[in-house]
């Protein structure tokens, strides 16, 4: 009886270490995306206000290690769309950590987090709450 007691509590406690060191993990790597996503913006940033829109000027960026000359409407293109990617990753790392933080209290016991798992109100939600409520 014991042993078996010992072994599930055992289990419960390597269960709650793998949940919690993949919580780490993502935190890490939301980190990091973050850091990308910011040096992009700077990238477009930059591309935008340093060089003017003329007919066929090419612009050097770095994709990954590789550093390219590409017109400027094409980077910008590419850089947008890597900004895009990334917030989708960044969205998606975000959703899979409030999952693995609601198992790890459900494994420790505890009440789960009330208010993390709001979501924003859409334009049309937001436009008809405008509408029905009168400014002040």
């Amino acid at each position: 009886m014991a042993t078996s007691s010992s072994a599930k509590i055992t289990e419960i406690l390597l269960e709650t270490e793998r949940v919690g060191d993949r919580v780490l993990a993502l935190k890490q790597e939301l980190i990091n995306l973050d850091r990308r996503r910011q040096e992009t913006r700077e990238a477009i940033r930059t591309v935008q206000k340093s060089f003017p829109d003329r007919d066929g000027q090419k612009v050097w960026i770095t994709v990954g290690s590789m550093l390219l000359k590409m017109p400027r409407g094409k980077a910008l293109e590419l850089l947008e769309k890597d900004a895009a990617q990334i917030e989708a990753e960044i969205g998606t790392l975000r959703t899979e950590q409030k999952v693995l933080v609601s198992r790890q209290r459900d494994l420790e016991h505890e009440t789960p987090l009330r208010g993390f798992d709001l979501k924003p109100l859409s334009r049309a939600e937001l436009g008809a709450i405008g509408a029905a409520v009168p400014r002040v």
